[in-house]
């Protein structure tokens, strides 16, 4: 499996001893590589330091976290591969109390990274070691005869997985050790703003301008219309407001752990008795981080759903279903600490839904900035059947569904963002 940022690998475990295997050996392991001289031959330093930074936070997770989150609660019992080894080496490339969204600086330790070529790389070879810089897990290989994975997803399947989520966003909800901790250790989601590339906020106007011109002869709804030719310009203005609002600290109430990376082949989804007793297997975990759960909740509705799916209704049917689940298991949280008593949603629908709104925007954001500004309806035609692309950059249906949504979220956040302005005076 190869990736923008990470190489994964099937591999067959034989036993030793052929004639009488270990009955509780695994027959595969899954090995899940980010080699940081191959990746440093290519990419910008911005983008270079965002891998590193993912495969930094995933190992962290799976060393650090998880065993927190597991020894707490059992809400996300089994639902993530077990990992047998999990490790990484940056030393030269970033230091060890250097977060995530941090400023990139030009490049490693003192490097100019843009003044870098093939020499100079090869300079780091000599210098810093480049061949062992980088890192690896070592995890389970999900059974692919109890599981599978796919995109889109049906409304059920993604009631299944949003109920999956909701478990990871129970366990670490409102749980300030376990958010102080990640606050230090790991990241924010792949789309926030503060793990972007500054270049992609800086050219939303013109991706917005590009965008329309490539699907302008397709738009029958007159959604471009709707939205204006400044939207690009609008989100621009809006991208701060919203990643302060949606970018709590650990101690804040709401805050919990996002996967950051939550679409839908991310999740492998049961297919047998055996594969159902478990339930959904996530995976991905590298851009996991203190957010809110409707991060994750935005990204993989719109990354994962068909456009019908989520018309007249079916948008808000699955959030619905994911605050009731999430609710639940935070009300028999509470009940199992002896915090019991009248049933009360500990996230009200109205604040959920306003992070929700929050978040969809942000996702657009993201998605304007780094996709949309080449996007072109030939484009979408090549990767019709590319299940790993966001459903929203392959159909057009979906995007401009999608677009639908998100010109009505921008209208309210702009407007509540006025109502707060004139409180504040």
């Amino acid at each position: 499996v190869i990736q923008a940022n990470a190489e994964g690998h099937l591999v067959k475990i034989e036993s030793a001893s052929p004639g009488s295997p270990d009955p509780a050996m695994p027959a595969t392991a899954f090995v899940k590589q980010v080699d940081a001289k191959h990746y440093a031959e290519t990419k910008s330093w911005t983008d270079l330091r965002r891998t590193l930074m993912y495969c930094r936070t995933e190992v962290r997770f799976y060393k650090e976290i998880l065993p927190d989150l597991s020894s707490t609660s059992s809400f996300f019992a089994n639902a993530t591969p077990t990992v047998w080894l999990a490790q990484y080496n940056l030393d030269g490339l970033i230091t060890e109390d250097e977060g995530a969204t941090d400023p990139s600086g030009t490049g490693p330790v003192d490097m100019n990274w843009m003044t870098c070529n093939s020499g100079a790389i090869s300079g780091m070879e000599t210098d810093q070691d480049m061949n062992t810089k980088g890192g690896f897990l070592v995890m389970e290989g999900i059974s692919q005869k109890d599981y599978f994975q796919d995109s889109p997803i049906t409304m059920d399947q993604a009631k299944q997985t949003l109920a999956a989520i909701a478990g990871l966003h129970a366990a670490g909800w409102e749980n300030q050790d376990i958010l102080i901790k990640s606050q230090e250790r790991l990241s924010r989601g792949s789309y926030h703003l503060k793990t972007r590339n500054p270049k992609e906020l800086a050219g939303m106007p013109e991706a917005w301008s590009s965008f329309v011109k490539a699907f302008q002869k397709l738009d029958t709804n007159g959604i471009f219309e709707k939205c204006g030719p400044d939207f690009g310009k609008r989100i621009q203005n809006l991208a701060e407001y919203i990643c302060q609002k949606t970018s709590p600290g650990p101690t804040d109430p709401y805050a919990t752990l996002s996967h950051g990376d939550f679409k839908a082949m991310n999740c492998f989804l049961p297919a047998t008795k055996d594969g159902e007793q478990r339930g959904v297997v996530m995976v991905d975990f590298a851009s996991i981080g203190v957010g809110l759960g409707m991060q994750d909740v935005a990204m993989h509705i719109h990354h994962a759903v068909r456009a019908e799916d989520l018309a007249d209704g079916g948008e808000m049917l699955l959030v619905d279903h994911y605050l009731n689940v999430l609710n639940d298991l935070l009300q028999q949280r509470q009940s199992k600490n002896g915090k019991g008593g009248e049933k009360q949603d500990l996230y009200p629908r109205d604040v959920a839904l306003q992070h929700y709104q929050l978040a969809v925007a942000d996702y657009f954001r993201f998605f304007l900035g780094r996709f949309w500004k080449s996007a072109t309806p030939e484009l979408f035609s090549k990767k019709k059947d590319s299940k790993n692309t966001a459903l929203i950059n392959r159909d057009v249906d979906a995007a401009f569904a999608f677009l639908e949504r998100v010109q009505m979220y921008v209208t309210q956040i702009e407007m509540d963002r006025k109502k707060e302005m004139e409180i504040c005076g």
